[in-house]
């Protein structure tokens, strides 16, 4: 949720926005509420990208019998791991729901979140400020094969991710919830770095870099001035074809002061090969309706290396990843997760999926104008 304060200065935003927005067709969200719920509120996630912590995380299979238990296990991947974890998070054990209670809402003075995706792999509970996962065993994972399997799976992630993996049994969890908790506050009291401010996805070092974010078609300005306004540590950068829009877009920024926007009228594949854009910025972001493998194509040439793309999409997308895997490979991006959030009313559960980019782009990369459009890359 968005404190008092943000709200304050992101309806400032709205209005100036729709004022614009009698003049110039910005936007079909004409009204107030939908203006707030449908632009400001999903530019944020309403309130998961304040800031969007760079994650990390492990997975589960779908219920598995043991004798009379039915035990959740992570031995392979399901096919559609979204599903399952959203189906966890309805029907969480009972160890894992009374731990939950114990930590959710910072009760521990840092967030976690429950069954939390990364690369096809699902935590039961994440602290992403830590890089910290803690995971509830059932019976099954005392088995030797089950708790050797444990035990590389945590040092791969430890070794590759530098993720810290503090496992309970249930039984350890409802019997005896202040020793559990107790062992996880001494490592968040010996963890817990010093404040440091934080960029979408990226961390802000201790050098102070400033980190750079580029919004392709930012159209009225959305998720552009709401990041903009909720980042000032970040320098953001719109870009659009339209050049009306970005008159628009820049009358709005001066009319809130903005320090840290500029703006940018071209197109994405053009400016795509523009060295002084080419793999420039941190972050990218795309809210457009385009399939995966069309709006990979146009963001990927921006990304630098290890930056990250952010796409605003529905729930139901896993068939358009599948379809965009040879895509994605191509150019040198990998998914790397799923951020659900849930807009008031009508606008329901929507989703942030990032990828990371993972190398230099090749030079046949974006293609003429009009082309990724017309002929996706399969």
């Amino acid at each position: 949720m968005l404190d008092e304060s943000t709200q304050k200065h992101l309806r400032e935003l709205m209005r100036l926005f729709l004022e614009e927005n009698t003049k110039l067709n910005l936007s079909a969200l004409r009204t107030e509420d939908e203006c707030w719920n449908g632009n400001v509120l999903d530019s944020v996630g309403n309130g998961v990208l304040l800031p969007l912590e760079k994650t990390s995380i492990p997975q589960p299979l779908p219920p598995e019998e043991e004798g009379e238990l039915i035990e959740r296990t992570k031995k392979c991947k399901p096919r559609n791991t979204l599903f399952f974890a959203r189906e966890m998070r309805k029907d969480p054990t009972d160890a894992e729901l009374f731990l939950w209670e114990h930590i959710r809402h910072n009760q521990l003075g840092v967030q976690f979140r429950r069954q939390f995706i990364y690369e096809g792999s699902i935590f039961d509970f994440y602290c992403p400020e830590l890089r910290l996962a803690i995971e509830v065993d059932g019976g099954i994972h005392l088995s030797k094969d089950q708790r050797k399997e444990d035990k590389e799976r945590d040092a791969f992630f430890r070794e590759e991710h530098q993720i810290e993996t503090l496992r309970f049994t249930n039984q350890e969890v409802e019997e005896n919830i202040s020793n559990a908790l107790s062992r996880i506050e001494q490592y968040i009291h010996k963890h817990s770095p010093p404040p440091l401010e934080e960029g979408l996805g990226v961390e802000v070092h201790k050098n102070n870099r400033h980190q750079t974010l580029l919004d392709l078609g930012t159209g009225g300005g959305f998720p552009l001035l709401p990041l903009a306004m909720c980042h000032p540590e970040i320098q953001c950068t719109g870009m659009d074809s339209t050049q009306k829009k970005i008159d628009a877009v820049q009358r709005i920024v001066d009319g809130l002061g903005l320090q840290n926007v500029s703006l940018l009228c071209g197109r994405a594949e053009e400016l795509g090969r523009d060295p002084q854009h080419r793999e420039q910025y941190d972050i990218v972001t795309v809210r457009g309706v385009a399939p995966f493998n069309v709006l990979l194509e146009y963001a990927s040439p921006f990304a630098k290396p290890k930056g990250h793309i952010l796409c605003w999409k529905s729930m139901k997308v896993e068939q358009e990843l599948q379809d965009a895997l040879p895509a994605s490979t191509e150019l040198s991006c990998r998914l790397v997760e799923h951020i659900p959030y849930t807009l008031p009313g009508k606008w329901g559960m929507r989703q942030i999926v990032v990828f990371e980019k993972q190398g230099p782009l090749s030079k046949t990369y974006p293609r003429k104008t009009g082309v990724p459009k017309k002929n996706p890359l399969l």
